[in-house]
């Protein structure tokens, strides 16, 4: 069963950031997290959810370049 919530390290580990950033989206609510007593725990579906907005802001900047390339190649072609 996977678990529902991983330490900040272990968070990392998955997202295959280092420490020090994901230490700073943890503080700044970029990834949502708990504390737990004296841990800091961060929800598996904090992680997705990170996850998803970086796809989101990918493809939105992907699509805006390739709209942009399209746009450029369109003024670049002369009238026959």
């Amino acid at each position: 069963m996977e678990p529902l919530n991983v330490s900040v390290e272990e968070c990392a580990h998955l997202l295959g950031l280092g420490i020090t950033k994901t230490k700073r989206l943890v503080q700044t609510g970029e990834i949502l997290s708990i504390r737990v007593g004296r841990r800091r725990l961060v929800p598996i579906s904090a992680i997705h959810e990170y996850e998803q907005r970086e796809l989101d802001d990918a493809r939105a900047e992907r699509d805006g370049h390739f709209e942009r390339e399209q746009r450029r190649q369109q003024f670049r072609k002369k009238p026959a």
